[in-house]
Order: C-alpha cells, then sequence, then structure tokens
C-alpha cells in the first residue's frame, strides 16, 4: 500500500485555505485507499487544539479531522511547536500524537509521497 504524508504548516481558518485544503487532499487519499499520515508542524499545531473556534460560514476543521481519523488518518503535531504554542497533551484532539523532526523523518522515509501545505 502506498503511504502519502501530508505537512500541515499553516493555522485553521486563514484565508489562505491552506489547512482546510491538506485535510481536504488527506480525505480524497484515504478514499484512493493510500495510507496517509498528517504531521502538523509549526503553526499547523493549533489544528491540534481541542475547541476549535470555527468563523462563519467555515468548516469545522476539528470535526472533520476527527472523521478522518475515524477512517484510518494517521495525525502527529511537532512537540516543540505544541510546547511554544502552550498546548499541553491534555489540550489535543483525542488520538494526535505527540512527534518530532526525528519522527517526521520517519514518516518521510517510509512515504511514496510528501506533501506541504
Amino acid at each position: 500500500m502506498s503511504t502519502v504524508t501530508v505537512i500541515i504548516q499553516s493555522a485553521p481558518y486563514r484565508d489562505d485555505n491552506k489547512a482546510w485544503d491538506g485535510l481536504r487532499f488527506a480525505g480524497a487519499a484515504l478514499t484512493e485507499d493510500l495510507q496517509v499520515q498528517v504531521h502538523l508542524l509549526d503553526v499547523g499545531v493549533e489544528m491540534a487544539r481541542r475547541g476549535h473556534q470555527v468563523p462563519d460560514g467555515a468548516a469545522d476543521l476539528e470535526q472533520l479531522l476527527g472523521q478522518l481519523m475515524e477512517c484510518g488518518l494517521r495525525v502527529s503535531a511537532c512537540g516543540k511547536a505544541l510546547d511554544a504554542f502552550g498546548l499541553s497533551d491534555d489540550a489535543l484532539i483525542a488520538g494526535i500524537e505527540r512527534g518530532s523532526m526525528k519522527s517526521l523523518a520517519a514518516l518521510v522515509h517510509e512515504s511514496h509521497a510528501v506533501l506541504t501545505f
């Protein structure tokens, strides 16, 4: 089975929609029977926070992320970035793992494709 790593380093609910696009791609890849791993990096770790404040008219990315995880999406978040944004493990959406650059390197090594949003 082919593996894809998606790196999201954009904060949720920004005008550029990069975080949304990264999750949409991850969902589409899951429907193509790909093994998909998302790694949240830099301000992208904000996606891992429970209790999103969803702007009017925006998709609920926390809900979407949870649904994708139920379908087999694996999600990790950079531990250094989590610390920088004051996100403890208790503040994270259930199932998101604390990662590192070493774990990201391992994900990239086992992946057939890597995309960054």
